[in-house]
């Protein structure tokens, strides 16, 4: 794993992010309270996953890699850990689009494609109290308006729900390092809302806080603010007049000759993309100009994009249709979707 793909898994687990995950669809029928970690969970789903490892996945997810992992110790025991929550909510992500119970056997198909018996069920176990935590979360913020607290409130009541549920322990296994990853985002936040900080101490306060951080979030971070320069000096390059020579050259000089290589690569390859994207549109816009009944119109269109994009590049341009449907006028809103 790239250190900035640790970080955004890391991210994408951060409590205001579940909590708008844990606004959408609430399908599952309500679980027993939770048992000890050490007991497995009874399980409803079929021996082997009943086969939903072979059904088509939702298509939020199609071409995409699972992400997360089910590890075990020396012994082959199961050891719960943030590795283990990213599995689960690879799966949850599909919310909306599968009901609950059908993403629950998914994730109970992969935990028994990816573990032995014994390390299953008690893999099973977390994923019942990981379902029963989710549903607790939504329900305490429905009943107390959370959305309008602030964030430090929302993040001390997550954080006591997630020991309630789990205990102390297995609750800092799972979820440890993501708090202290948000407790230093909420002092940063503190920080730099203080009117009355001398700039030099802000700029202390908020530099110790970064060396808090796991150091693949740090980099991360430190790259993409990288990223972030480069494009602006590469805006006002090209706004002097430069060309591609002297573009490769600053690229060069910043991160050193296979890196500019690299990013020109990435050039070639957004280009490309644009162009396709750009070919795409035209014919599309040609077919929607033909006056083809509802139907008709939706499956030339579906037989369009499949003729020119497959896999993740399908569910990318799916958006980008989408996108600019919502952007059209009111009047002219015949979606591509």
């Amino acid at each position: 794993m790239t250190r900035a793909r640790a970080a955004a898994a890391l991210a994408a687990a951060l409590l205001i992010g579940l909590a708008l995950l844990l606004a959408g669809e609430r399908q599952a029928p309500p679980l027993a309270p939770a048992a000890p970690a050490s007991a497995p969970a009874a399980s409803t789903a079929p021996a082997g996953g009943a086969g939903w490892d072979a059904e088509p996945l939702p298509e939020s997810l199609r071409g995409t890699s699972v992400d997360g992992d089910l590890r075990l110790d020396a012994d082959g025991r199961f050891v719960p850990g943030p590795e283990a929550v990213r599995l689960f909510e690879y799966f949850l992500s599909a919310t909306g689009e599968e009901p609950a119970e059908k993403i629950r056997l998914r994730i109970l198909a992969a935990i028994r494609q990816r573990l032995p018996p014994a390390a299953a069920r008690d893999a099973e176990a977390l994923l019942e109290r990981f379902l029963a935590y989710r549903e607790a979360a939504a329900e305490l913020f429905a009943a107390r308006d959370l959305w309008l607290a602030d964030e430090e409130r929302r993040f001390q009541l997550i954080r006591e729900l997630r020991r309630e549920v789990f205990g102390a322990g297995l609750a800092g296994a799972l979820f440890g390092e993501e708090e202290r990853i948000v407790a230093v985002d909420v002092e940063r936040r503190r920080v730099t809302k203080q009117p009355d900080l001398d700039p030099a101490e802000r700029a202390r306060r908020l530099a110790a806080l970064e060396q808090q951080l796991p150091e693949a979030v740090r980099a991360a971070r430190r790259e993409a603010l990288a990223a972030v320069e480069l494009r602006a000096a590469e805006a006002e390059l090209r706004a002097a007049g430069a060309g591609p020579a002297e573009i490769e050259a600053e690229r060069e000089r910043r991160f050193g000759h296979e890196a500019a290589a690299r990013l020109a690569a990435l050039d070639r390859r957004r280009a490309e993309w644009e162009e396709r994207v750009a070919a795409y549109r035209t014919e599309r816009d040609a077919l929607r100009a033909q006056g083809l009944a509802e139907r008709d119109y939706q499956a030339a269109l579906a037989a369009l994009r499949d003729a020119h994009f497959a896999g993740p590049e399908r569910t990318r341009i799916d958006a980008l249709d989408r996108m600019e449907a919502e952007a059209r006028p009111a009047g002219n809103d015949r979606e591509a979707l």
